[in-house]
């Protein structure tokens, strides 16, 4: 047998390897963690545990969401938690005389408001996280002026968005339900549309990707805006929990986990890679943690190392080490 044969043997072992890593180790961590859970506070699996967790998740799950497609795109998206909580203050404005159309709005605006920022990007060659960067004060600052700085809360209507939380399939909120279809739904476009494709090949190599005549102009805007559009409903899921909304909500502390649960459901950083579905598991791991812990009584600045840790070793464990790979 050759060396160059062992060579590829040797490289199709580590590249199936890494493949088990990113399939299967998010889940495995998972059942670690509540098996973890289970032993120490059993009565969390008894009550309404499992569905508080699957609840609390969903913005985490939605922003997380579209995190990964900017991500394989090789990019990251540091408005969308912002955007989330601008989006949040327009659905509760709304209401009262938009009634079911004002969700709908929001989900259009958020769209419109990522495919907007992806343009921008992509067309002037700005980094993605300057960009993002830039609309992250912008989306503070309309929250601001659009709630005037106070507490917006939903008075009438409520109903066009509170089925979201109300609705329960098989003990779990229908919120988490619909944002696992909208893993799903992402899932098939990857593996199985034009689009998708080409979102992996920019990811990979864009200059290559633009050579084979692909627009990256318009593939840009795309995930762009399914990261808005994921955004708007993550607020529109806030608003649905609390009631309220306001422009310094839950939602300004998301970002982070937004992106960890993304990487921590094995997207790497790198471009290129990622799968949807495996990110529902990256949520639920990163909502766990602080829910968990509370569970068992563990001190809350403990609970920050724990967070660190897995999002450190999600990182290693998804990085792209092949020759030539750069981090964008």
């Amino acid at each position: 047998m050759s060396i160059t044969t062992l060579n590829r043997q040797d490289k199709a072992t580590r590249d199936l390897v890494t493949t088990g890593l990113r399939n299967f180790a998010p889940l495995a961590l998972l059942v670690v963690m509540l098996l973890v859970v289970f032993v120490g506070q059993p009565s969390f699996f008894g009550g309404s545990g499992i569905s508080i967790l699957a609840g609390q998740a969903v913005p985490v799950l939605l922003l997380a969401l579209g995190q990964t497609m900017v991500m394989i795109v090789g990019g990251i998206d540091l408005g969308s938690a912002s955007l989330a909580v601008f989006s949040a203050i327009i659905v509760a404005s709304t209401l009262q005389d938009l009634g079911y159309f004002a969700p709908l709005l929001v989900l259009l605006l958020g769209a419109v408001a990522g495919g907007v920022i992806g343009f921008l990007a992509s067309h002037f060659q700005v980094p993605s996280f300057a960009i993002t960067l830039g609309a992250l004060g912008v989306w503070q600052a309309l929250a601001l002026l659009f709630s005037d700085a106070t507490t917006v809360y939903v008075d009438q209507n409520s109903e066009a968005i509170t089925w979201l939380v109300d609705w329960e399939v098989v003990g779990l909120p229908l919120s988490f339900v619909v944002a696992c279809g909208v893993a799903v739904a992402l899932w098939l476009v990857l593996k199985y549309t034009a689009i998708g494709r080409s979102v992996r090949a920019t990811g990979f190599n864009e200059k290559a990707t633009l050579l084979a005549g692909v627009s990256t102009v318009a593939t840009k805007v795309f995930v762009f805006a399914v990261s808005g559009a994921c955004a708007a409903f993550a607020g529109i899921a806030l608003t649905a929990q609390q009631g309220t909304a306001t422009a310094s909500g839950l939602g300004i502390g998301l970002l982070l986990p937004g992106i960890a649960a993304a990487v921590a459901g094995g997207v790497a950083i790198t471009g290129g890679i990622g799968n949807p579905i495996n990110v529902i598991v990256g949520a639920l791991i990163i909502t766990l943690i602080p829910i968990g812990s509370s569970a068992l009584d563990i001190d809350p600045k403990l609970q920050q190392i724990v967070y660190g840790a897995i999002v450190i070793l999600a990182v290693a464990a998804t990085m792209d080490r092949s020759p030539g790979r750069v981090i964008k």
